[in-house]
């Protein structure tokens, strides 16, 4: 029976040698995590946070308590990178949206393991290099001046990265209006008068995009 290691859903160990992945997962502590329980806090910023099974999603509270969606997590996703590296969390946590399991792997323990694992520490910095990249995304299309524009250069990245041009919307109208500035009536009415302009067709969070 082939191993289930929790660490081999995540990119920055699976490319380890088994044995090397055996030695990580030694470390990481499991929990079953009922739907709605916060797993990140700012007060639990000392851990690395792998989802072994099911989702969740990462998000911002803003000074007057607004929530802003970061990310949607599935399974194989991780979160603390730089947490574990000693950067405080001062506004992010993790919710999860099913019911799910988890793996924790805590700071003093992570900290030995780079010290005579250097590869892990050369992805680890691969892996920030991504994240930072969606983070610019993200600013670009805050940076537009309307909802529409962006809307629609959301649905083109969509397809580069779907490689279709029928998407599926990774997040949930509520999240992704909260992802791209807006409210969720507002994107909806955005989406229907692309519709209503033939330039897609939807079907719950599945697009089809026409012309954009």
């Amino acid at each position: 029976m082939k191993e289930e290691l929790c660490v081999h859903l995540v990119p920055l160990f699976n490319q380890l040698s088994l044995e090397r992945q055996r030695q990580v997962e030694q470390l990481v502590h499991h929990q079953r995590i009922k739907r709605g329980t916060i797993v990140v806090s700012p007060d639990m910023d000392d851990r690395l946070m792998i989802v072994k099974s099911g989702h969740g999603r990462m998000y911002q509270l803003s000074e007057d308590g607004e929530e802003r969606v970061q990310r949607m997590l599935k399974t194989g996703d991780y979160v603390g990178e730089t947490w574990l590296l000693g950067v405080a969390n001062h506004s992010s946590y993790v919710e999860m949206t099913t019911d799910s399991d988890i793996c924790i792997l805590n700071r003093q323990d992570f900290i030995q393991l780079i010290h005579h694992q250097s590869e892990i520490a050369l992805k680890l910095m691969a892996g920030q290099a991504a994240m930072i990249e969606s983070l610019r995304q993200q600013t670009r299309l805050m940076g537009l001046p309307n909802i529409e524009e962006r809307v629609v250069t959301y649905l083109k990245q969509l397809m580069v990265d779907q490689q279709s041009s029928k998407v599926k919307l990774p997040l949930k109208l509520k999240d992704l209006s909260s992802y791209l500035g807006t409210t969720p009536e507002t994107l909806s009415r955005t989406l229907a008068q692309l519709e209503a302009d033939s330039k897609l067709t939807r079907h719950l969070r599945t697009i089809q995009i026409i012309h954009l």
